[in-house]
């Protein structure tokens, strides 16, 4: 039981393999995904158009095009890498993890709902949170 005393640990320590086997992988598991069903109904971008695009880019080390496939995506997922490592980092000193604190979790769903209106603005400069 000594593992669940460190869950924050135990989980970066599953994720780096697990992200290191999806980057060896990206090339056609991109690929495979399906359309987003959200834009083949109504036309529109929704928070997560672009987000295996995205992921993708992040995983080969590409930051630019991340963000031109969807920032929101770039920003969440730095956040959770934030959180996770200052979590690890909290449990390597033998304090408990804070993990997510609530007030991020409103932020971010009220972000996603701003990112999914102004992202379907057809003006510049909001055209260019639509992914290229």
């Amino acid at each position: 039981m000594r593992g669940v005393q460190r869950p924050w640990t135990w989980l970066a320590i599953v994720c780096l393999p697990g992200a290191l086997l999806l980057r060896g992988t990206a090339s056609w598991w991109s690929a495979a995904m399906p359309s987003c069903m959200v834009r083949d109904l109504t036309g529109l971008h929704c928070p997560g158009c672009g987000g295996t695009r995205c992921a993708t880019r992040l995983l080969e080390g590409d930051l630019a095009g991340a963000l031109s496939m969807n920032p929101a995506v770039v920003l969440i997922a730095a956040s959770a890498l934030g959180i996770v490592a200052t979590s690890v980092w909290q449990e390597s000193r033998g304090r408990a993890a804070t993990g997510v604190p609530p007030w991020l979790l409103w932020t971010v769903a009220i972000f996603v709902l701003f990112f999914s209106l102004v992202r379907n603005l057809p003006w510049w400069p909001f055209t260019l949170l639509a992914p290229h």
